[in-house]
């Protein structure tokens, strides 16, 4: 099943996974949306919807936010990686990472949201943990929860 959103464009139903998939543009880019749905019931797909549609209406405050919550939390790490790789000439002790840099390096590559107002958005972080990938979580009502790197 295929739904047509004004705002958030088409969304196909994957009943296997109880998840309408597509993409939006966050901030100007291309993200790809996972709305975590009941398949069996139409008022979840809407919720979902709605909380997605908030979080897109508002998505600079988000984004600095997520941005900003994983760099307090993930820059110590990103400097100790830094330092055991051998194949990169930065020093961490003379030019580390800042928390600056890293909220400036990582960018949004997809975004889950529950019909509940819960979300996971997943940041490629530009090599500073190799292939893993910075996650943020929180919901509409309570903010942001944590960061962290997963893969």
């Amino acid at each position: 099943m295929v739904i047509q959103d004004q705002v958030l464009g088409e969304l196909t139903l994957d009943k296997n996974y109880d998840t309408f998939e597509g993409e939006i543009q966050w901030c100007g880019k291309d993200v790809s949306l996972s709305l975590e749905v009941n398949a069996e019931s139409k008022p979840s797909w809407t919720r979902a919807r709605s909380a997605a549609k908030k979080l897109l209406a508002d998505c600079e405050t988000w984004d600095k936010a997520m941005r900003e919550l994983a760099a307090k939390n993930l820059t110590g790490l990103a400097n100790d990686w830094l330092s055991q790789d051998e194949e990169n000439p930065r020093n961490p002790e003379t030019d580390p990472i800042t928390e600056e840099e890293l909220a400036r390096r990582i960018s949004m590559t997809s975004l889950s949201v529950t019909s509940g107002g819960s979300f996971t958005a997943w940041f490629d972080c530009d090599e500073m943990f190799t292939d893993h990938a910075v996650t943020v979580y929180g919901s509409l009502k309570k903010g942001l929860k944590a960061a962290n790197i997963e893969g």
